[in-house]
């Protein structure tokens, strides 16, 4: 079988769209946030006609968006699962998940299913990513949510401006990036490192699973990436 040069099994041995499907299908849900975001931000000038009706369409937006997204990605998630398994198989790796048992469990457990699989293929598939700039979104997503969320509750809500609200929304919104960027990193990382090699799908794991704890696991999951990519492949 191919691969790069150092005999690695990547994803041009192996392709699949279903496996994108995926990716796709797990990084949905974390974008819908950004609508929350803007809708608290927006919240911020509820004393206005306007930023009621934009906050209450935002966060609207944000619920609805997550139930039609929750409801394409219980049809969609057993399809992809069993169509990327399939190409899995036909490429003859250590490797050799079970498509129909694949396909069923990702029917009940749909999000936790996509996960297991991406830290799976990842193992035994090595992705390409040609940019090395991801890691900056990852040290802003490390940082800035914790700051913003910290400076919110110093001002506090009984301030009277809008700049609680602001500083909230944001968090949420320098929080959204994170998972996306610390995936695409470890990609290029696993990729290119000779020493080092990240499963990208643990840090993918850790992102999505812990969102909601941004501020919290961002900083400890992010800075101890940072201090390992450093290490290995620089970040300058």
């Amino acid at each position: 079988m191919g691969g790069t040069r150092t005999g690695m099994v990547t994803v041009e041995d192996v392709p699949s769209k279903a496996y994108r499907g995926v990716e796709i299908l797990l990084l949905l849900p974390i974008a819908l946030y950004a609508l929350l975001g803007v809708g608290i931000i927006l919240l911020g000038f509820g004393e206005s006609e306007a930023g009621l009706m934009g906050a209450v369409a935002a966060v609207s937006a944000w619920w609805v968006g997550g139930l039609a997204l929750f409801f394409v990605s219980w049809l969609l998630t057993p399809v992809v699962l069993y169509l990327d398994t399939m190409k899995i198989n036909e490429a003859d790796l250590e490797w050799q998940p079970s498509p129909v048992l694949y396909a069923v469990l990702g029917l009940f457990f749909g999000y936790l299913m996509k996960l297991h699989h991406i830290y799976k293929r990842h193992q035994f598939v090595v992705d390409w990513v040609e940019r090395d700039w991801w890691w900056v979104f990852v040290a802003a997503g490390t940082v800035l949510p914790t700051i913003l969320l910290a400076l919110a509750f110093s001002v506090g809500t009984n301030s009277g401006t809008i700049v609680p609200f602001l500083l909230v929304g944001l968090a949420i919104l320098t929080a959204v990036p994170f998972p996306l960027a610390i995936y695409r990193d470890a990609t290029y990382v696993r990729l290119n490192s000779s020493g080092w090699r990240p499963n990208p799908g643990n840090y993918l794991n850790l992102a999505v699973f812990f969102f909601v704890l941004a501020p919290v696991v961002f900083p400890i999951t992010g800075g101890y990436y940072l201090v390992r990519r450093h290490r290995a492949i620089g970040t300058v």
